[in-house]
């Protein structure tokens, strides 16, 4: 019948036809499947073999692989062959929440990709808040993952941390943070010399103790500065031992190295590796692109309005259209629309009169003001100012207003430079937020209805004065 060969780079499948039966060669261990050579969807099956990776645990020891099925085994197969870790926390790993369970987290993440972890957490006291059950998370990308209960005292918890793994063996132990060395020990002992040992200080503790106690020595709580001092001792006594016994330190930061090899530098046979693990965080998925949304606020039934609709619809929109890399929307309101309901241009709504112009302005993203004729000030360039919109316009929509173009709104006379500002916006945030920020501060300055007031007030009456006789 022949062979067939699947090769991959770097790990070689050799599938072998034996007989009525395939033989799947997986780094030189040959599974012999009793699967008949006939049967297209199953290319191998060994239940006592396979059935230690996690992605097969739920099938039954009779079910045939496809090949799919097995192509996707590849990943776990070759996951095997990743050293194993043992990662010991006093804190629950976590990606968000507190510094301290963050710090946790990342670092697991991390080490997931290069080890295959086994996690045991032991709550220390004066982490609070574990939840009763590992979160799903850490399961999805720990080998193991196991919690040891805070019941009894500190000596029959590392009795119960000791056990968990008692048969296992790693290649690397990390240590999460001094507090957890009294549950790490039985562990280095065990793995001396065979296993590499990682400690994470995260912080550099005897440090943080002695300003914490100088803290409270400041504000007088004598009692509460002794005993943060006498923990600092404690500690530093813990960071000499673990500079000594440890294969390697991580540390936070450049300064905190410093601080570690100058200890160091005192500690007899040391040769400790020291190196700077920065925190970190995930940064946040960019959010989609919605759509840009132009609002047109007027009173449609003057005829400069309306052309200014139409102007921008027929002329300007279609640039826009052609540059923009997203859906374009424009909202037309005000009232007397019946002259613009023949307007039918795709993702333009004449919404016409509402009685509360307050949602749209919030759910626009600029305000255009494209007229080509009219007078007087156009204050609704100053409505738009006070909802913090930024605006784009003609010079002619602009006039009576003592605006600056281009540090308090967008000017454009012929439709591609009209297009271009709308453009500017569009891809460019942080200038709508300029021009929002200078049109604002203008507006307060020089356009409030106090403003008008005190205009008024200040105005002197000159109308002659009434004196009444008998």
């Amino acid at each position: 019948m022949g062979r067939l060969k699947f090769s991959y780079d770097p790990t070689t499948w050799i599938c072998k036809y034996h007989g009525p039966y395939y033989c799947l060669k997986v780094y030189g261990c040959e599974i012999l499947a009793k699967t008949p050579h006939n049967n297209d969807r199953a290319m191998a099956h060994n239940w006592n073999v396979l059935r230690q990776y996690p992605a097969l645990d739920d099938t039954p020891s009779e079910t045939f692989y496809s090949k799919e099925r097995l192509h996707s085994t590849r990943a776990i197969l070759a996951a095997r062959h990743r050293p194993s870790l043992l990662y010991i926390t006093p804190v629950c790993p976590t990606l968000t929440g507190s510094g301290t369970p963050m710090r946790a987290g990342i670092v697991l993440e991390a080490l997931c990709q290069r080890y295959r972890v086994s996690l045991l957490v032991v709550p220390g006291p004066q982490y609070q808040g574990f939840p009763r059950e590992l979160p799903e998370s850490l399961r999805r990308v720990c080998e193991s993952v196991n919690m040891v209960s805070y019941d009894g005292d500190v000596p029959q918890r590392i009795s119960r941390g000791t056990a968990v793994y008692r048969d296992y063996s790693f290649e690397a132990i990390h240590v999460f943070r001094l507090t957890a060395l009294p549950y790490a020990r039985p562990y280095l002992t065990a793995t001396k010399g065979t296993a590499r040992h990682y400690l994470d200080l995260d912080d550099i503790e005897s440090k943080t103790q002695k300003r914490v106690a100088a803290l409270h020595r400041r504000a007088g709580n004598e009692a509460l500065a002794a005993q943060h001092e006498q923990n600092a001792k404690r500690c530093a006594m813990l960071e000499t031992v673990a500079f000594r016994t440890f294969d390697r330190v991580y540390v936070c930061s450049a300064g905190d190295r410093e601080d570690v090899l100058s200890r160091c530098a005192g500690v007899e046979a040391s040769s400790l590796e020291v190196c700077v693990l920065r925190n970190a965080v995930r940064l946040p998925e960019a959010a989609p692109r919605r759509p840009f949304r132009f609002l047109f606020v007027g009173t449609l039934g003057y005829f400069p309005n309306e052309d200014a609709v139409r102007y921008f619809c027929a002329r300007i929109l279609p640039l826009i259209r052609d540059q923009a890399d997203g859906a374009v929307f424009v909202d037309i309101v005000g009232r007397d629309a019946e002259g613009l309901r023949d307007l039918r241009v795709p993702g333009v709504t004449i919404v016409g009169q509402v009685a509360d112009l307050a949602p749209y302005y919030e759910a626009c993203d600029a305000v255009i003001v494209p007229l080509r004729a009219g007078g007087g000030t156009r204050i609704k360039i100053l409505e738009a100012f006070s909802f913090r919109r930024p605006v784009v316009t003609t010079a002619i929509g602009m006039e009576g207003i003592e605006a600056v173009p281009n540090e308090h709104l967008l000017v454009g006379d012929e439709p591609e430079d009209f297009a271009a500002a709308c453009l500017q916006l569009m891809l460019t945030p942080d200038l709508g937020q300029f021009l929002v920020e200078n049109a604002s501060e203008f507006l307060e300055t020089c356009h409030t209805v106090q403003d008008l007031k005190r205009t008024i007030e200040a105005i002197p009456d000159s109308r002659p004065s009434l004196h009444l006789s008998n």
